[in-house]
């Protein structure tokens, strides 16, 4: 991974990991990052006849898909942090302190569940944009399967193991941090993965 893109993504990690954490927690058990995890939820829920959840759920991952198409158009033919990629990531930004304020202001479910998705959508496109070895912050599976694969099979390529590993510290801190933060002060929890987006936003352009 280029040293230009380390902090930006692994930032952009511990947004995610923080979001996922708090919807997981505050918002009725539904993921507004990972939409596998999300997938599942939604199949538990609606199996379970908690059809509330199940519809969290869908409005998490009909916003996650608005932010992909939105961003991934903006950003076409774009490679790499360009004005274009730190507007979107601007725009999230946007979308993280509006969710914070509305999380203060005990604002709708629903809304604040598109919210976060909708911010982590534009995070996905960004990440993918950068065209790193993790592919997006959003989703680790893939990239810890080609990691493994690539330390395993000689001539396909460098694994990128210890990156591989801080990204993966870095998604479990935020999930932690977002969790204390939750517990001690409720007010507050937005705001992990808000500080992960703005940190990422100064440091991609150093």
């Amino acid at each position: 991974m280029p040293a230009s893109n380390r902090l930006p993504v692994l930032s952009l990690a511990l947004a995610s990991g923080a979001m996922d954490a708090f919807t997981f927690l505050a918002l009725g058990r539904v993921f507004t990052s990972n939409m596998t995890g999300n997938l599942v939820l939604l199949g538990v829920s609606a199996g379970h006849g908690r059809f509330s959840e199940a519809l969290g759920s869908l409005v998490a991952l009909t916003a996650f898909v608005c932010g992909l198409v939105a961003t991934f158009r903006f950003t076409v033919s774009t490679t790499g942090w360009t004005a274009r990629t730190r507007l979107a990531l601007g725009a999230e930004l946007g979308l993280l302190i509006a969710l914070a304020l509305a999380w203060a202001l005990s604002g709708p479910r629903l809304p604040m569940i598109a919210t976060a998705a909708l911010a982590m959508g534009i995070q996905s496109a960004i990440t993918h944009r950068l065209h790193t070895f993790i592919g997006s912050t959003t989703f680790i599976t893939g990239a810890l399967t080609s990691s493994i694969s690539r330390h395993l099979t000689p001539g396909t390529g460098p694994p990128h193991l210890p990156e591989l590993v801080a990204v993966l510290l870095a998604l479990t801190l935020g999930a932690a941090a977002a969790t204390v933060t939750l517990h001690l002060l409720p007010a507050a929890a937005p705001v992990i993965a808000l500080l992960g987006a703005a940190l990422a936003l100064i440091s991609s352009t150093r």
